[in-house]
């Protein structure tokens, strides 16, 4: 009976990652409950109760925070965008957006701007320091030793396995050495290319609530029958090489959103970061890797000059 439950259980968390990759790659568009549940073969009301049974909150609960989140992201990092137009990427009215962003943090949108309300760890208030540093003095030195790391690719899509994981980013070191030897066991004679893939920025959701995707992309496509699976979508990424340990990753990307891409005019696309690793690496440790960030394509052009 214990197993029949397990079994059960695992079923239904797959269920709503299926969900939460739908809600994920359509963030931008127009979302029903509906549309979601129709996508996992299941009644609104079922899924809406299964979703809020495992994942806390509601499905329209869920996708307001997630876009609220990533607004709040882009109002830190991307001094330069208009509140309307980050409302307005996200399917709000100005001044619906302006209503529903103050009942979530208290703030304005313009407000939250100036003087951002978040869950911070002294850690994270260090790094909201640095942020608005940057923003206040353009750092020469930073950029110029950035540009040499910096490159633009046409990524197209690429079909990945994956596990998830939700907590500290800090945590994931464990997770990644298990992944990666679980990989390697279940694909022996087949090249593995491993990749990460992050949903959350720790300073808006909080340090311990980050969802993030440990990946592998497997040419073995016969193996693939009930794994989980998710797609990095085709589009122009910014690509910055990393050679460091795994504890600089933070800062790194930190320096990335508030320092290089706003001085050099660069604006972040839609979809999301991801990791993609060179052989040499085993994540958790000293890696050698890619961070991509989706960007606008009328930026490269002005990069370039």
């Amino acid at each position: 009976m214990e197993q029949t439950a397990d079994n059960e259980n695992r079923t239904h968390i797959t269920i709503i990652n299926q969900g939460v990759d739908f809600i994920i790659d359509n963030l931008y568009e127009k979302i029903t409950v509906e549309m979601i549940a129709d996508h996992c073969c299941f009644s609104r009301y079922y899924y809406n109760r299964l979703f809020k049974s495992i994942i806390g909150e509601s499905v329209y609960r869920f996708i307001k925070r997630i876009r609220l989140e990533s607004a709040a992201f882009k109002l830190i990092n991307f001094p330069n965008l208009s509140i309307t137009s980050i409302a307005v990427e996200f399917g709000y009215s100005s001044s619906n957006f302006s209503v529903m962003f103050k009942d979530h943090y208290g703030l304005s949108p313009s407000q939250f701007r100036l003087s951002p309300i978040l869950p911070l760890e002294t850690k994270s208030k260090e790094i909201l320091q640095r942020i608005q540093s940057f923003q206040k003095n353009k750092p020469e030195e930073l950029l110029k030793k950035m540009d040499k790391q910096i490159t633009f690719e046409e990524i197209p899509d690429i079909k990945l396995v994956y596990q998830r994981f939700k907590g500290n980013y800090q945590d994931l070191p464990p997770v990644w050495q298990h992944f990666w030897h679980e990989m390697k066991r279940s694909f022996p004679n087949f090249p593995i290319e491993f990749y990460g893939i992050s949903y959350d920025d720790p300073l808006i959701a909080g340090e311990d609530k980050c969802q993030y995707d440990l990946c592998a992309r497997v040419t073995d496509s016969a193996k693939l029958k009930g794994k989980n699976h998710r797609k990095i979508p085709q589009g122009l990424y910014l690509c910055y090489r990393f050679e460091g340990h795994v504890r600089e990753l933070s800062r790194i990307f930190n320096d990335l959103f508030s320092a290089w891409m706003p001085h050099r005019g660069c604006v972040m696309g839609q979809g999301f970061c991801f990791e993609r690793y060179h052989k040499a690496s085993v994540p958790g440790g000293f890696l050698v890797m890619d961070l991509c960030i989706p960007v606008l394509s009328a930026n490269r052009a002005q990069i370039q000059k």
